[in-house]
C-alpha cells in the first residue's frame, strides 16, 4: 500500500471521523439509552448504526443531484457545510459533547431519532459527504463510502461496548476527547470555507 493511497485516505476519513465523533457520539448514546434494557439498547445500537449509514450513503450517492435541482453550487455548500462544521466545532469545544437534538421522544425509536439524524447523520456530515463526493471517482468517491462504511462499522462497536469503554476511560475523559475533536472540526470548517472562497475568486491562491 503506497503512501499516496494512505495520505488519500486519511484526507478522506479523518473530517468525517472528526464530524461523526464516535467518542462524542458515545457520551450521548450512554446518557439516551440509560434507563433501557440490554435487549432495547442492542436494537437501539443497530438502527442508529444502520440508518446512519443509510442516511449518508444516500446523500454521498445522490446529493449533488439534489445540489443541481437547486440549483446550488459547490463553492455555496461548501460555504454553507463549512458554517454548520464551524458552529458544531465550537459547540463540542465549549460543552465537551455532540451538540444534542431537540425535541422528540427518545424512548421511542431512538436509534433512528436522535441517534441515526441529527446525531451520527446530522448537518455537517450530510454536508461533508457531498462535499467529498464531489471529486474524481477514484479515489474521492470509493474512499468515501468506504469510509463512511468503517465509521459506522466503529459506531457500532463502541455502542455494543459503551459500558465498557466509559469504564476505561471516564467520563471526563470523553468530553475532554470530544473537545479536542472540536477544535478540528472547526479547522476543517475554515479550511472548507476558503476553498469555497478560491472557488468563487474572491480569495487569491498563495
Amino acid at each position: 500500500m503506497s503512501l499516496g493511497f494512505i495520505y488519500a485516505f486519511l484526507a478522506v476519513f479523518m473530517p468525517l471521523f472528526v464530524v461523526i465523533d464516535p467518542f462524542g457520539a458515545l457520551v450521548l448514546f450512554l446518557g439516551i439509552t440509560s434507563g433501557m434494557t440490554p435487549e432495547s439498547r442492542k436494537t437501539v445500537t443497530k438502527d442508529a448504526s444502520f440508518y446512519g449509514f443509510v442516511i449518508l450513503v444516500f446523500f454521498a450517492l445522490v446529493g449533488k443531484y439534489i445540489l443541481l435541482f437547486f440549483g446550488i453550487s459547490t463553492e455555496a455548500l461548501e460555504l454553507a457545510g463549512g458554517l454548520i462544521l464551524l458552529i458544531m466545532g465550537i459547540q463540542m469545544v465549549r460543552e465537551g459533547d455532540r451538540p444534542k437534538s431537540q425535541g422528540g421522544n427518545v424512548e421511542l425509536d431512538a436509534g433512528i431519532v436522535p441517534l441515526a439524524t441529527p446525531l451520527l447523520a446530522g448537518p455537517g456530515a450530510i454536508s461533508l459527504v457531498i462535499i467529498l463526493m464531489n471529486g474524481p471517482f477514484y479515489p474521492d468517491q470509493i474512499l468515501t463510502l468506504v469510509s463512511v462504511g468503517l465509521l459506522f462499522i466503529i459506531v457500532f462497536i463502541f455502542f455494543n461496548l459503551s459500558d465498557r469503554i466509559l469504564k476505561i476511560m471516564g467520563p471526563k475523559s470523553m468530553k475532554a476527547i470530544t473537545r479536542i475533536f472540536g477544535l478540528l472540526v472547526a479547522g476543517f470548517a475554515i479550511q472548507y470555507m476558503l476553498l469555497a472562497l478560491h472557488g468563487l475568486g474572491l480569495l487569491p491562491v498563495t
